[in-house]
């Protein structure tokens, strides 16, 4: 019996879909199933917080379910969440949104960028973004049909996304600006000279923009991120993106939101609504209080990732390992061309060899290269064994080079 190299469903992919990673199952994948073979393997791969979920917002999902809210909600949300996020942009952001017309909850920030791109790109519109990137970006734009640019961003710059770069990058094909602050996955920030440049280059070719603002509150050194839609011009060409995942500890929850100018946000509530109708409804009422309950979270959870962030930068800096400063996030995006290795090469000698799991900078793009992206999402004992491995790593590589 003759078998088939490939299956009628496979040779049917779309074109858009051929373009990511040609359908080949990527790095990430590869290390991942790597690690289910190994026992004794500390995982600083993860892009999610350790630090639960705090108690009222689960006390909350509970009552949900409990008082039977486990039907649909209106496609933008829960009127009462909305009305929460609108006096969260003012309060937090200097940002009037209307509740009812200018803000959609979606299943997830990556829905809302998915809702974002599907609605405002067609086929071969250009898509400036920084590189190193966030996967999620370039395989969304893709799938809109979209073709994404990459800008590249430097480590000596702290891997900011110059004004001047993206000018040059300009084509008239170019659509749409993409802005990450603070970036998955290098921890850099955008200040607010750097936004109002771009706002400048923005109104000058008459483009749109995303700003992702999902890390705003996960700042360190007394950093204030400034959102993009506050500067002047700004407000109408912009679609703000965020969610709870990072801030709140809620990434299963799977609560996010869009807002910009009312004529965009109704001609993008129908299509929100084909993706998945609504956000879990439950969830929507633990984004709910999330925004109306306790901040006090906010100050422990931070104080603890500045103490890790300090362990893994002292090990690096006593080792030789560079990096773009972290001013934002939880990962470090480090330098590991002295190791002589690809940036793939050396993930997998780490995992194997010394039982640690992180993930090669070319999975953002070809300006991490001779990177990796390592979190410190986990407790800061574990932590320190896991950077003394990381030492023996390192000094076994410089050895053999």
């Amino acid at each position: 019996m003759t078998v088939n190299q490939t299956s009628p469903l496979l040779d049917a992919l779309a074109s858009q879909v051929v373009k990511i990673r040609a359908g080949d199952e990527s790095d990430f994948m590869k290390l991942l199933k790597m690690a289910e073979g190994h026992d004794d393997v500390i995982r600083l791969g993860r892009g999610e917080p350790d630090i639960p979920v705090p108690a009222h917002i689960a006390a909350a999902v509970k009552k949900a379910i409990d008082d039977g809210h486990t039907t649909y909600t209106n496609p933008a949300g829960l009127p009462e969440l909305r009305e929460a996020l609108a006096a969260k942009f003012k309060n937090d952001n200097g940002l009037d949104y209307d509740p009812a017309s200018e803000i959609i909850v979606t299943a997830g920030a990556q829905e809302a960028m998915v809702v974002t791109l599907q609605t405002l790109l067609d086929p071969g519109d250009e898509v400036i973004l920084a590189s190193p990137f966030y996967m999620a970006y370039e395989s969304n734009i893709h799938m809109a049909g979209g073709v994404p640019v990459f800008v590249p961003t430097y480590e000596k710059d702290g891997f900011e996304l110059l004004p001047e770069a993206v000018e040059a990058a300009i084509t008239d094909r170019t659509k749409l600006v993409i802005l990450v602050t603070p970036s998955n996955p290098t921890g850099g920030i955008l200040t607010r000279e750097t936004l109002e440049g771009l706002a400048k280059v923005i109104e000058k070719h008459d483009l749109v923009a995303i700003s992702d603002e999902l890390y705003e509150k996960v700042v360190y050194d007394g950093f204030k991120p400034v959102s993009f839609a506050t500067l002047p011009g700004m407000r109408e060409r912009t679609v703000t993106i965020n969610g709870f995942s990072k801030s709140y500890s809620m990434t299963g929850f799977r609560v996010g939101y869009m807002a910009g100018p009312a004529d965009y946000i109704r001609a993008a509530t129908e299509p929100r609504h084909s993706l998945s109708i609504c956000a879990s409804t439950p969830s929507q009422y633990g984004a709910l209080a999330a925004l109306t309950g306790p901040q006090d979270f906010f100050a422990e959870m931070m104080a603890e990732y500045a103490k890790r962030r300090a362990v893994m930068g002292r090990q690096f800096d006593e080792l030789g390992v560079t990096y773009g400063p972290p001013q934002g996030a939880f990962y470090y995006f480090a330098n590991i061309t002295a190791s002589g290795l690809s940036a793939f090469d050396f993930c997998v000698k780490g995992l194997e060899d010394h039982g640690i799991l992180f993930f090669p900078g070319s999975m953002f793009g070809q300006e991490g290269a001779e990177y990796i992206r390592i979190s410190y999402l986990t407790d800061i004992p574990e932590l320190e064994e896991a950077m003394s491995r990381f030492g023996d790593l390192w000094r076994s590589c410089l050895a053999a080079g």
